[in-house]
């Protein structure tokens, strides 16, 4: 201990000096005198230790202010200090330096640099049993540091904050810990606080914050309470009638805690365990039961409300409710809550569910010409594949779907195959005739001549990335992701892709060619060259174009190249291919087949990535996105009557086979195929959604057949601007006149200036209300600034703040901020004055 105290004393007198001082005198009272003998054995660096008793005090300010005014002194007084008016030495007390004293409290104030340290005294006097803890006293340095003014109401709340584990220093974050810590059954922090802390401050806090009183007084009782409170809100306090004595009044405290509480990203998951634990203790689940959707789309507060909601309106979609528009928004207007991201996959699934639903409800195909359903699929229906494809993804990213869910998707599937697949399909085969091409639009095999040679015969070098399986409504998704880029230009169209629609044949086409030809082995050749796989495909493009330099890759080697591996590889070069197989990979394999929608996603990533990398790293400029192939896909699996029986040929698969038996069977197609060397060959397929009945599983992913799925290849041309601009985010003002608050609550009102588009991007938007001071004294509304619409009253937002009670003083100025939650230096700030009245 006299080692600690020494070294305390000296880093007292070695702390730098005030400006208006030379030298440091410190006084230390000692009543008991138990530092007595110690002293002397101390040694303090350029300090003059001197002992004060009643005969000396003349003598010592002799030698203080005339024989040594500049000398560092230590004041030893064995006795209590006297009053001002009875101290020959209180003139030199108060310009000297801090009273110095052993204890732990005076200690952490020193650290801290308090000077008037006789306010704290009784502070220790509360709180003696924590300061026997080094830990917590260092612990308790550590919070405070960072304070710019020391009080002994901050000193109180820095001990409770230590002993329940706060983090950020205000009350309700240690409130959160010790509401956590119940939640959980445990009590480590209470224990601690009834300890080494004040149980009765801890109460007087909660009753001054939240106006909670009880007789019993507990954290259960409190955080039904405030949770609550929080549901009456939210309902417009309609809510059970045995809540009513609980209800905290005036909530806006409670409000603004509940809701600072969940924007708190590092305290999620102790508000889900609280919010969890109440919601048992309140019986939501019965409070939710046979409530409405507009009801149940109040709340926020527990993801019991998210459950009913999410069961509801699968229940109401299946049972035929066609409220597609009002539930569509309610359940958009989720994204904005808290529980969101644990039930996204669930609300992404019921909004595709009720475009597909709403579409099929006003569908009618009943084009009469190849050109017409063609062109109808191109640029609307094959919308519907996207949507099905979007209901499926998010489905399968549910960890357990409900019952409603499921029926849901029952109801999904049967509407998609039954009321859309099934008479496309029938209808497109009513209308094709039974000779190649079917259409008029260009042909695959001609694609490298009419749309890649003229580029490169004006020295320009193209690249094209050839996707396995990329349906067109897959490549219509990732033309509108490149748009938000300004940096491409794409342009999207649809070409006839080969029959039979399969990757050997489909890839084969794409490339620089004389003939193609199916050679006995099954296999397709190229000018008398293997064309299966990327080292085949290299020489082919090396054999059809000599005089140019060229080179075919697969995708997965140049995403892992670094960029002068890339500028190395593409130095000089003219035509370069790229080859992602991705989905056929997943889709083709019977183990796998019910991945494919997750592997289109893959792909969206990996072709953003590809074309961003080369237009960053070599220059790219010119980009072709195209496949071999479409597919067709369900989840339910096909019965037997979905499958014929299947003749022998050269090749076979689910949707086709070649041979050249020029027999029409019952229930296919028959094209001759003169333009496939040797000429003779014919490829039967089954007609409409029909497949050959092969042995093994795999049957829900097909192709090779001629529906408009399977047959329709996207060519998406891609432009890099090498000058363009990323573009910039849309603009939200608020429309609401707001200069002076005299209300605790209000409504706001904003637009979004400019729709989303190539040009302006969504954006993300906090709003919340600060004082004078820069604290924040409202609730946060989030806004999601996503609108297409055309419409300005299409582009409207809201959302409600609610202002702390406890706010002082009640007339001051304020700010209401409007921020970008992905850019904080994007920030709206509109001075207000907040004139509010006084809250009995």
């Amino acid at each position: 201990m006299a080692t600690d105290t020494q070294t305390l004393l000296q880093q007292r007198f070695d702390a730098p000096l005030p400006d208006y001082q030379q030298r440091r005198i410190i006084f230390w009272y000692d009543e008991n005198q138990d530092y007595a003998q110690e002293l002397a054995a101390y040694q303090l660096n350029n300090v003059v230790t001197l002992t004060v008793t009643p005969n000396n005090y003349f003598a010592i300010k002799y030698q203080l202010e005339v024989q040594q005014p500049t000398q560092n002194f230590l004041l030893y007084l064995p006795m209590n200090r006297p009053e001002p008016q009875s101290d020959p030495l209180h003139d030199i007390y108060l310009y000297s330096q801090p009273e110095f004293h052993v204890d732990r409290l005076s200690q952490v104030l020193d650290e801290l640099h308090v000077a008037d340290q006789d306010a704290y005294r009784g502070t220790l006097l509360v709180y003696r049993s924590f300061f026997e803890n080094k830990q917590r006293q260092r612990s308790l340095v550590a919070l405070l540091q960072n304070e710019t003014k020391i009080t002994p109401d901050k000193l109180t709340l820095g001990i409770f904050l230590v002993l329940v584990g706060g983090k950020r220093f205000s009350f309700a974050n240690g409130l959160i810990y010790l509401l956590a810590e119940w939640a959980q059954e445990k009590a480590a922090a209470w224990q601690r606080l009834v300890r080494f802390g004040s149980v009765k401050w801890f109460w007087q806090q909660v009753s001054q914050e939240f106006n909670y009183q009880a007789e019993q007084p507990s954290l259960a009782d409190l955080a039904c309470a405030l949770f609550a409170t929080k549901t009456a809100a939210e309902f417009n306090d309609k809510v059970p009638k045995n809540w009513q004595n609980m209800l905290l009044r005036p909530a806006n405290n409670t409000i603004v805690f509940i809701d600072q509480w969940q924007n708190a990203r590092d305290l999620t998951a102790t508000y889900e365990v609280v919010a969890n634990r109440v919601s048992e203790l309140l019986r939501i689940n019965a409070f939710t039961r046979g409530e409405s959707v507009d009801f149940l789309a109040q709340g926020n507060t527990f993801a019991a409300y998210d459950v009913a909601l999410i069961a509801l309106v699968a229940q109401q979609l299946t049972e035929g409710s066609i409220l597609y528009d009002d539930y569509e928004l309610q359940l958009i207007k989720r994204r904005t809550v808290f529980w969101n991201d644990h039930f996204q996959a669930s609300y992404r699934a019921l909004i595709q569910a009720i475009r597909l639903l709403r579409s099929l409800d006003s569908l009618t195909i009943d084009a009469k010409t190849v050109p017409a359903l063609w062109q109808q699929y191109q640029e609307q229906l094959m919308q519907l594949d996207q949507v099905y494809r979007k209901f499926y993804r998010a489905f399968d990213q549910i960890s357990e779907p409900n019952d409603e869910l499921r029926a849901l998707q029952q109801k999904v599937e049967h509407f998609y195959t039954d009321g859309y697949l099934q008479p496309l399909a029938q209808r497109w085969d009513s209308l094709i005739g039974a000779e190649l091409p079917l259409t008029s639009a260009l042909p695959t095999t001609a694609f490298y001549s009419k749309k890649v040679t003229h580029l490169v015969n004006d020295k320009r070098r193209v690249f094209v990335i050839v996707v396995d399986a990329l349906r067109y409504e897959i490549a219509s998704q990732l033309q509108d992701e490149l748009n938000r880029n300004q940096q491409f230009d794409t342009q999207l169209e649809a070409l006839e892709g080969t029959i039979p629609s399969y990757t050997d044949l489909g890839m084969a086409a794409l490339l620089p060619h004389q003939q193609i030809a199916l050679n006995t082995k099954g296999n397709i050749e190229v000018d008398g060259q293997l064309s299966a796989g990327v080292e085949n495909r290299q020489r082919i493009l090396t054999q059809e174009l000599p005089d140019l330099k060229v080179t075919a890759q697969t995708a997965k080697s140049i995403l892992a190249a670094n960029r002068d591996q890339l500028r190395q590889l593409y130095k000089g070069t003219d035509v370069n291919y790229i080859y992602l197989d991705t989905i056929d990979a997943r889709g083709d394999n019977a183990k796998s087949e019910d991945e494919v929608f997750a592997a289109v996603d893959l792909v969206l990533q990996q072709l953003q990535e590809l074309v961003g990398t080369l237009a960053r790293y070599v220059s790219a400029t010119n980009f072709f996105i195209t496949a071999d192939h479409g597919f067709l896909y369900t989840r339910q699996a096909l019965t037997k009557l979905d499958k014929i029986a299947q003749p022998a040929g050269i090749v076979h698969k689910r949707r086709f086979v070649v041979n050249t038996d020029t027999h029409v069977a019952s229930n296919t197609h028959a094209f001759a195929l003169p333009e496939l060397v040797p000429g003779n060959l014919v490829v039967h397929v089954p007609a409409e959604l029909l497949r050959y009945a092969v042995q093994g599983g795999g049957s829900k992913y097909v192709h090779g057949g001629t529906t408009l799925q399977e047959m329709m290849v996207p060519l998406l041309t891609i432009k890099t601007e090498r000058n363009a601009r990323s573009p910039q985010q849309v603009e939200v003002v608020l429309l609401t006149e707001l200069t002076t608050v005299g209300s605790y609550t209000l409504t706001l009102s904003f637009i979004q200036i400019q729709p989303v588009s190539n040009l302006r991007r969504s954006k993300r938007v906090l709003v919340y209300l600060e004082d004078a001071a820069g604290k924040i004294i409202s609730n946060q509304i989030t806004l999601i600034a996503d609108y297409h619409n055309d419409s300005i009253q299409q582009r409207l937002l809201s959302g409600k703040l609610t202002i702390a009670s406890d706010i002082a003083p009640r007339y001051q100025q304020g700010t209401l901020v409007i921020v970008n939650a992905a850019d904080s230096a994007d920030i709206q700030r509109q001075t207000i004055n907040l004139d509010l009245p006084e809250i009995k």
